[in-house]
């Protein structure tokens, strides 16, 4: 009878265990079955038996976790995953300027810059997959979409489909991650054509290196049957790197062939910068309606030092037309962060680029904890005049506070000036260049 009772509790024992050992400790368990040993209910055999059964079941169920990164599910042989997450920035700007001739005022108020859902993961251990949409603007719009193999031969990751060109290490940064609501003035030059498409890279990396090179179709959003192509390559080299110290250089090359049609990526050629996404202001717009190719040239150096980061860029490009001489472009940018009360940026050199702030303490309003604050600042400008090309010039000046709250939240501070327009620039009422533009924007950033 007393064998009975001794199997019925072991049983019962292992059941729960068994049922609980997602979320219980494992010394917990050890501890739990040693109490029971001693106290007689079981005996040493059937406390080794319980032990035993529990890493069984272990071992064939998935987990489920929750933390920084979002939601995931791995399996138990750890070979297939699905990780769930999202990023929501919310945005207000505004603007002081002087009446224009040639446009309206530069549109202020309140927008959902981004909101986006992705589901990433892995399968039979060497595939990964991406898929993530955004809902910004009352629309749906794909960004990545697409699958990755890790080679066993050599140390190189081939993916498929929707994803970001190698080219600019600025563009390659994350939105999450970026020092300011916009990006650089070098963005006109880049963006357009060398952000995401169709296309097939081939990736690799080491402890102080990148590489990066692929080819292209199309975006996504392109309906058109005839499409154009493009080739988009980038490597990077940091000849100087520990947990406090970073110092990052590197190059990349872009080209993207027109459709028959002349559209580039699906767009109207042109190279344009507006002062915040959605105030329809561009203080410089160069339209090429006959353009043939574009190439790009950009090259990179990055730092950082404890509390002090910078980055730098400069970028040149060349327009090949039907008619008409080839044009040259040309944009750069510096920018200098510091970060106060502990954190710094992350960068991972495997990807040759900066990744997220790290909170030290992060946000606690009842322990007196706030955080971290980073100061930053941003020089750039732009020149798209050359030939019969009169898209003008602009130099422009950024201050940033940006507050993080957790790895998760952040707040953005930007006071921006542009300034020194010239050339094809947007007129003032009196028939002259426009003099310096002002705007203000804040954003509340959450992603996991």
């Amino acid at each position: 009878m007393k064998t009975i009772s001794s199997l019925a509790c072991s049983a019962s024992i292992a059941a729960c265990l068994a049922t609980s050992h997602a979320f219980a400790d494992n010394q917990q368990d050890a501890a739990l079955l040693k109490l029971l040993q001693e106290k007689g209910i079981i005996s040493a055999k059937e406390a080794q038996s319980l032990q035993a059964e529990q890493a069984r079941r272990a071992q064939q169920q998935a987990t489920v976790s929750m933390g920084s990164k979002g939601l995931k599910i791995e399996s138990a042989d750890k070979q297939a995953s699905i990780q769930i997450g999202g990023r929501l920035h919310a945005d207000y700007a505004t603007h002081d300027h002087e009446a224009f001739a040639n446009q309206g005022d530069a549109i202020d108020g309140t927008q959902i810059r981004r909101a986006r859902l992705y589901a990433k993961g892995k399968l039979n251990g060497r595939w990964k997959y991406v898929l993530e949409s955004d809902f910004a603007g009352n629309k749906v719009s794909v960004k990545d979409a697409n699958l990755s193999y890790k080679l066993t031969s050599a140390p190189i990751t081939l993916t498929v489909g929707n994803q970001k060109h190698a080219v600019s290490m600025e563009v390659e940064e994350s939105s999450n991650d970026i020092m300011f609501t916009e990006r650089s003035l070098v963005a006109a030059l880049t963006t357009p054509y060398f952000d995401r498409a169709i296309g097939i890279t081939a990736a690799s990396g080491g402890s102080n290196w990148h590489a990066k090179a692929g080819l292209f179709g199309d975006g996504i959003s392109n309906n058109d049957a005839d499409e154009g192509h493009g080739f988009g390559a980038r490597a990077s080299f940091a000849p100087v790197l520990n947990d406090n110290t970073v110092v990052h250089v590197g190059a990349s090359y872009g080209l993207r062939k027109t459709s028959d049609d002349g559209l580039a990526n699906g767009k109207s050629p042109s190279f344009s910068y507006k002062t915040t996404n959605f105030s329809d202001l561009k203080p410089v717009n160069a339209s090429v309606a006959d353009m043939d190719k574009v190439e790009i040239g950009v090259f990179e150096f990055a730092a950082m030092h404890g509390a002090w980061s910078v980055q730098s860029e400069i970028a040149a490009n060349n327009v090949s037309r039907d008619s008409g001489d080839d044009l040259s472009f040309s944009a750069h940018y510096v920018q200098l962060g510091y970060s106060i009360f502990g954190g710094q940026r992350r960068y991972k050199a495997s990807e040759g680029e900066f990744k997220y702030f790290n909170v030290n303490t992060p946000f606690n309003a009842s322990t007196g904890d706030w955080g971290a604050l980073e100061v930053a600042a941003r020089f750039d400008q732009i020149d798209l005049e050359d030939d019969n090309i009169s898209g003008g010039e602009a130099k422009r000046f950024t201050l940033g506070l940006n507050w993080y709250l957790s790895r998760n939240m952040r707040v953005l501070f930007d006071y921006s000036r542009s300034y020194d327009l010239d050339g094809g620039a947007i007129q003032n009422d009196k028939g002259e260049v426009a003099d310096n533009i002002d705007s203000f924007a804040i954003r509340t950033q959450w992603a996991f």
